[in-house]
């Protein structure tokens, strides 16, 4: 559990990598425990404000500060899990588990216990290039929540995965939200609204919106389900290329609308937002 509720304020903040600007003139103050969502298309700059949030990142101009101390004089841990691994391909999982233990200074009864929390009992014996993409994020969230920091940044933790394993990710991450910030980048304004708290919404390295998800308004989402047996269901859809598309209103009413079909004994293997509600969502700004 965190000691305190941290906060993350940027001044004016600009960044980028080798004299190019990338993030320009962001100014906001993160000071409530809960699940901030950066959305963005890609190569909007959530990946940069993360280096820059982490202090891999020195500013241009302005300034990026934790509990009020700039990043180099702060004591706020931060837990990062980033794009890559960050894991040697070489390596079982049971010997990642205790290499990051041993960095982060952990007993065994710790270890033991994130093993059984990210369900990792039954792959310590393979070794990590041998895991299915599911798998090694579940291993990369549990070596970098071992202790979990008072900040946590996941930079698009549930790319990539299946429908059941990012859900899975996603009850593990808000467990972690209680009493801490929790950094959750996307470019899908479903899974924003499905997991957060509030929105820090980036375009072109410019902030466009921060604030409570809540007052964000979306007319209605086309979800494309890659399945087996939706023919049978009854229920009315379309098709694109391998994709049965629904429209709904809502990610309350996309959930109703998976728990509906899996009731009907339709085997799920992928769902996707075939809609683009971010672009409209940044053309209402």
């Amino acid at each position: 559990m965190a000691s305190e509720i941290p906060s993350i304020a940027a001044d004016h903040f600009s960044t980028g990598y080798s004299g190019k600007e990338v993030l320009h003139d962001l100014s906001f103050n993160i000071s409530v425990p809960g699940i901030y969502v950066v959305l963005g298309e890609n190569g909007s700059g959530k990946t940069t404000l993360f280096r820059a949030i982490t202090g891999l990142l020195k500013p241009f101009r302005g300034v990026i500060s934790l509990n009020g101390f700039p990043i180099q004089e702060s004591k706020v841990k931060i837990s990062y899990l980033g794009h890559n691994d960050a894991i040697p391909a070489g390596m079982n999982v049971l010997r990642v588990m205790k290499f990051f233990a041993s960095l982060e200074n952990v007993n065994d009864h710790v270890l033991q216990i994130a093993i059984e929390r990210f369900g990792l009992r039954e792959m310590l014996k393979k070794q990590f290039n041998e895991l299915s993409r599911g798998q090694k994020k579940r291993v990369s969230l549990a070596k970098s929540l071992l202790v979990p920091g008072d900040i946590i940044i996941l930079d698009e933790p549930t790319s990539n995965l299946d429908p059941s394993v990012s859900s899975m990710v996603r009850n593990l991450i808000r467990e972690e939200s209680r009493d801490r910030i929790i950094l959750y980048s996307s470019h899908n304004l479903y899974e924003a609204m499905d997991i957060g708290s509030y929105v820090l919404a980036l375009k072109g390295g410019n902030l466009e919106y921060f604030g409570d998800l809540r007052a964000l308004s979306v007319q209605n989402y086309k979800i494309g389900i890659r399945a087996d047996g939706i023919e049978k269901s009854g229920l009315r859809y379309k098709t694109e290329g391998n994709f049965y598309v629904f429209d709904v209103e809502s990610p309350q009413e996309t959930s109703e609308l998976i728990s509906s079909l899996v009731a009907k004994g339709v085997r799920i293997y992928e769902v996707k937002d075939m809609s683009n509600p971010l672009e409209s969502f940044y053309e209402n700004k």
